[in-house]
């Protein structure tokens, strides 16, 4: 059970949820002295961890969408499907008027969103990924999703440390929305690490080097608010919850 959450973490190492996934597993696995017993607790935490996904994406898309002052500007970039759907509740409730997206190179996945949300009524605007900074003080609000938030950052798409940078200096409201399960207390979130991906992808040439990353990591004080389904929460607020939180014992025997 150890060697399976560690090989989950390993293979997508930025992404919080699967962290708190294999601490719930190993919470579950580490107290029962039968293998039967074991598996028997997993599947009850896994499944009743399942069952709750629908609902805190919905309960945070709407706390999102509560948040935002009435036929707001927002700018967005890559695809956080909790995003996504915080968008198209506000929409719905007159809270959002424009949706400005970034592209999201290498992947582009900030177009496709942009077409989701045309096509459910929003109108969109997008922009090239470098443009992205300068049009924050166009906008009310910069709104991303997150892979992770720790106690001291929060860990997304590339670019969104930019766009961060960029409401502080224009005086906007950066708002991080996501499900409770992405956000990893200190214990847990030293195993996070940003992965290099394929150069390939962005240049072919071997004597040039070339970094791509798909994410990076945002200091969590530059953040107006995290909000999930359980709360609208400041960054101080957001350290105090996880500060709560103490990891499987189990994670004691793994090197990081």
């Amino acid at each position: 059970m150890r060697a399976a959450g560690v090989a989950v973490v390993r293979a997508q190492p930025a992404m919080g949820s699967l962290l708190n996934v294999a601490d719930l597993v190993f919470r579950a696995a580490q107290r029962p002295t039968t293998a039967a017993d074991g598996g028997a607790a997993v599947r009850a935490v896994l499944d009743a961890y399942l069952a709750t996904r629908e609902a805190a994406a919905g309960a945070a898309a709407a706390r999102l969408a509560s948040c935002l002052r009435p036929r707001a500007a927002c700018l967005t970039l890559s695809s956080s499907a909790v995003a996504a759907r915080a968008f198209v509740v506000a929409h719905r409730a007159g809270r959002l008027a424009r949706l400005v997206v970034a592209e999201s190179r290498p992947g582009r996945e900030g177009v496709k969103l942009a077409a989701r949300l045309a096509a459910a009524g929003i109108p969109v605007v997008v922009i090239v990924d470098a443009l992205a900074p300068a049009w924050v003080e166009r906008i009310d609000a910069v709104v991303v999703g997150a892979d992770a938030v720790t106690p001291w950052a929060v860990w997304n798409k590339c670019g969104t440390l930019a766009l961060a940078l960029a409401a502080r200096a224009a005086r906007r409201r950066c708002l991080v929305v996501t499900t409770a399960d992405r956000l990893v207390p200190a214990g847990l979130a030293r195993r996070l690490r940003v992965p290099d991906v394929e150069p390939g992808a962005v240049l072919e040439r071997r004597d040039v080097e070339v970094v791509n990353q798909l994410f990076d990591r945002t200091p969590l004080d530059l953040v107006t608010r995290v909000v999930t389904e359980e709360a609208s929460r400041t960054p101080a607020a957001v350290r105090a919850w996880l500060a709560r939180r103490r990891a499987a014992t189990w994670w004691r025997t793994i090197s990081a």
